[in-house]
């Protein structure tokens, strides 16, 4: 289904920057629930819908309406419908200064196959705040118990690479437990995650695509004093004019002073 994530330096001129690209953000139907979550003031504000939709959903139309932020997660779920319903069950998801979405994930698989032994690797006060039974909250869970491990959670300047080695790592138990389930064929899908100031998004399963966003200034030039990056991902008809693809098993790395790199997903 449809993910994307933004991030920019300059929170209200973003609308500016989507306005080109908004077709790329429109999440085709059916959708069983979606959810937007973006920083502002330092805090992590969530917009959850849980009810399922017969009609398109703009995913970025709250950041072209009343909502100012240089740092956004939206994601939409066509999935097993009631039996994952509620708002605890939709992305993204929050923690502290963290969030994090991601896709193509076989519930019931990991509910039955490996779920508690995932369990087994998170803190008990990391435990408290799982709220629903997706797949994406508990992967993101042992993510942050790998931040923790590190000494890592808390630091609002951690490098890009420091959250893409965590989350290499958790990939790598994840396809551990699933091989030792017998399930070693099944898909885990592409990630997006931050901590307000840098960001992480990983292509590992449908395609993913990168724009470096811009803005034009009074006289219609490039406005260079503006800079910000935007990932797709989703096969929704997505148009490719002005993104460029990310090659599989990599991550793109979005450091604060938004500078973009790529990476192998190897620890």
């Amino acid at each position: 289904m449809k993910l994307f994530a933004c991030i920019c330096n300059q929170p209200q001129r973003l609308p500016g920057a989507l306005a080109p690209v908004r077709a790329a953000l429109i999440a085709q139907p059916p959708v069983s629930r979606w959810g937007l979550g973006y920083i502002q003031g330092g805090d992590v504000l969530l917009v959850r819908t849980p009810k399922a939709s017969m009609a398109p959903v703009d995913l970025a139309g709250p950041l072209t309406a009343e909502i100012k932020t240089d740092c956004a997660i939206a994601q939409a779920m066509r999935d097993e419908g009631a039996s994952l319903g509620g708002t605890d069950n939709t992305p993204p998801f929050r923690f502290r200064r963290w969030m994090y979405a991601q896709t193509g994930l076989d519930s019931q698989l990991f509910v039955e196959a490996i779920a508690p032994r995932l369990l087994e690797h998170i803190p008990e006060y990391l435990r408290r705040n799982l709220k629903g039974r997706t797949p994406a909250e508990l992967i993101f869970h042992v993510f942050l118990a790998m931040l923790h491990d590190e000494g890592n959670m808390d630091d609002p300047n951690l490098p890009p690479t420091a959250s893409r080695r965590a989350l290499a790592a958790t990939l790598r138990l994840v396809a551990a437990e699933l091989a030792k389930a017998g399930k070693t064929g099944a898909v885990t899908g592409n990630v997006a995650l931050t901590n307000g100031r840098s960001m992480v998004v990983a292509h590992l399963h449908e395609p993913l695509r990168l724009r470096r966003l811009w803005v034009t200034g009074e006289r219609g030039e490039r406005d260079e004093s503006f800079r910000g990056c935007l990932l797709v991902s989703g096969g929704d008809g997505d148009p490719k004019d002005g993104f460029e693809d990310v090659p599989p098993h990599r991550a793109v790395l979005i450091s604060r002073d938004l500078q973009v790199s790529f990476a192998d997903l190897a620890p």
